[in-house]
């Protein structure tokens, strides 16, 4: 197993920071080299509804939203053990809503990449 650097919390911070800024100016072509192509996004909506399925999903709803020029950002690094890695980003403003996002990254050639993403829709 290999062992766990400052640079790594600061790599995962940096993928982590660019998906938050995509986010804000509201363009998914910031975001997409954070996420592995296969990516998976799955979350609960304020409504009671379930957002599923390809990491395309999420590209779609960013282009179609806009910026958000207030959104705010609080990232957690949850855990990271050999070339897996666990974060928590709390996002406000985001288009008039909140979201507590889990991001789980997997460290490939040398590179952390988002493989999925489970959030909750808080407001």
């Amino acid at each position: 197993m290999s062992q766990i650097t400052i640079k790594d919390y600061q790599q995962i911070v940096e993928v982590l920071n660019t998906y938050v800024e995509g986010n804000i100016i509201g363009k998914s072509e910031v975001m997409k080299p954070c996420f592995h192509e296969g990516a998976t996004m799955y979350g609960k909506m304020k409504d009671g509804g379930v957002a599923e399925g390809a990491i395309q999903n999420l590209y779609d709803i960013v282009d179609q939203s806009g910026p958000a020029p207030d959104l705010q950002a609080r990232i957690d690094i949850l855990d990271i053990t050999g070339s897996v890695a666990s974060a928590r980003v709390l996002l406000e403003n985001v288009q008039g809503a909140a979201y507590t996002d889990f991001h789980h990254l997997l460290k490939l050639d040398g590179e952390w990449k988002i493989i999925s993403k489970i959030f909750q829709q808080q407001s």
